[in-house]
């Protein structure tokens, strides 16, 4: 054979192309996978909240307070944490847990259980007398200064991003 005859394969300029091609493909596919996964973690927190509530609401008919006396204090902060920080306050979880209104410790899918700034994930109660509830910040839900207007979380939109709410009663 002749060195300069022409060869079965590809060209480079073919290889490149596949390459590309392959590339943007992996790139639709990355952004479609995070943005399910959002949704899926979004599913996870409102259902999380309705839980809560729905157990809340099952401790006030038997206690007489919605999760508030022995509790935590004041009832309103971190789901997970010493509301004021003075101790030995029970977290709403543990109470809620002890009682037998729910079986598990609800927390957010981040795994985080208090945050800072406009992206935290986490979940806290708020109550007052607008009523109780419980509230999240949803990852495909913008985020506004007014997504809590009209509950006692209204400091939380604009501190924690908070977008979400349920409310007990």
């Amino acid at each position: 054979m002749k060195p300069w005859a022409k060869q079965p394969g590809f060209t480079v300029v073919e290889l490149l192309i596949v390459i590309v091609v392959i590339g943007i493909l992996a790139a639709i596919t990355i952004v479609a996978y995070n943005g399910i996964q959002a949704q899926a973690r979004d599913n996870v927190r409102k259902q999380d909240l309705a839980q809560l509530a729905k157990a809340t609401k099952l401790y006030a008919v038997d206690k007489g307070d919605y999760a508030e006396l022995n509790c935590g204090s004041a009832g309103s902060g971190w789901l997970l944490g010493d509301y004021d920080g003075t101790g030995p306050a029970v977290s709403i979880n543990a109470c809620l847990i002890s009682g037998g209104y729910l079986s598990k410790e609800l927390k957010d899918p981040s795994g985080l259980t208090s945050c800072s700034g406009l992206t935290c994930f986490a979940y806290m109660k708020c109550s007052g007398s607008a009523g109780t509830y419980y509230i999240a910040h949803l990852e495909t839900l913008p985020q506004t200064s007014t997504d809590t207007d009209g509950t006692n979380c209204t400091a939380y939109d604009t501190s924690y991003g908070m977008n979400y709410t349920v409310k007990v009663n």
